[in-house]
């Protein structure tokens, strides 16, 4: 009999060689172009990447990455990788991680997990687990190919899209963020979201508006869901020169999520260029809510049927 160890390393030096050579002779100028024709098909977003090759420790990492739309302004990424999250096969999930890093060194991590069981029933839906990192991912041309495809698909609206089109967000993203579902029963739900803008400008400086860009001094989300319940921090707030607006309270959270009762407030204020602007015609349409272009408001009903009473 062989040793246990011998057979041990002969078997590992097989599989080595067997990925190796795998890695050397894959077609990897087939699949890219495959990839970028699929990608194009089904969403029609033109993917350009420079190159394509195997990512640690299963998966496809791509570099040089560029995604646009018809004319579109474009989104460049250093790098992109997508893996098969072996760690969560140890909790009985199936999971993947996808990873972004940006010219400017931000990246962007995304994990996501569904349980073995409904990937064998077949029951897909809602993912067991995500998992978010950001640090300082640029947003500039991110957000731009994003309001254009908004516009192109017609989500804003005729009358919304060509306004939205004008408007576009600068900065760079630091978020964390982990989270375990509950498709079933949502009071069972847990998990966090903190999410930072540095650096942040709200770009509103066509000719059209009159008035120049915000530069954001607060840019802050921060949610908690825990013990049944859904809690948004006051710390939960945008806030410019000219304008501030924020949201805190809780949320019960029911099995059926479409009938969890609210209890939150929300504000928005509009002060300096954009009050002198856009105050008077905000408390004119908004049926008494808005007083000098701020707007105070009592957010409870349901999900489903929320009631707005203004304080």
């Amino acid at each position: 009999m062989k040793s246990p160890k011998l057979v041990a390393g002969m078997v590992g030096i097989f599989f080595g060689s067997f990925l190796f050579f795998l890695y050397l002779s894959f077609p990897y100028g087939v699949l890219k172009e495959a990839i970028s024709t699929k990608v194009e098909a089904e969403t029609g977003m033109s993917v350009r990447m420079e190159s394509l090759g195997l990512g640690f420790p299963i998966g496809l990492s791509a570099e040089n990455v560029e995604v646009s739309m018809k004319s579109s302004p474009r989104f460049k990424l250093k790098d992109v990788s997508v893996n098969w999250d072996v760690l969560q096969l140890f909790l009985l999930r199936a999971g993947v991680s996808i990873g972004l890093r940006d010219e400017g060194g931000g990246t962007l991590n995304l994990g996501i997990g569904y349980g073995l069981f409904s990937l064998l029933t077949g029951s897909f839906g809602l993912p067991s687990v995500i998992s978010l990192q950001a640090k300082k991912l640029t947003l500039d041309s991110l957000m731009d190919f994003a309001v254009y495809a908004l516009v192109d698909r017609g989500v804003a609206g005729p009358l919304a899209g060509p306004l939205l089109s004008k408007i576009g967000i600068k900065g760079k993203l630091s978020a964390n963020s982990q989270v375990s579902l509950n498709s079933s029963n949502t009071s069972l739900s847990s998990g966090n979201l903190d999410l930072k803008l540095s650096d942040a400008v709200l770009v509103l400086s066509d000719p059209s508006f009159g008035f120049p860009d915000q530069s954001f001094k607060t840019a802050t989300i921060s949610v908690a869901a825990t013990n049944g319940s859904l809690n948004i921090d006051p710390s939960t707030r945008f806030t410019t020169e000219d304008l501030e607006l924020g949201v805190d309270g809780k949320m019960t959270l029911n099995p059926k999520f479409s009938t969890s009762p609210m209890n939150l407030k929300a504000f928005v204020h509009l002060k300096g260029a954009l009050g002198e602007q856009f105050g008077s015609l905000i408390d004119a349409i908004s049926g008494g809510i808005s007083k000098d272009g701020a707007i105070n408001l009592q957010i409870g009903g349901t999900v489903s049927t929320p009631k707005y009473d203004p304080i």
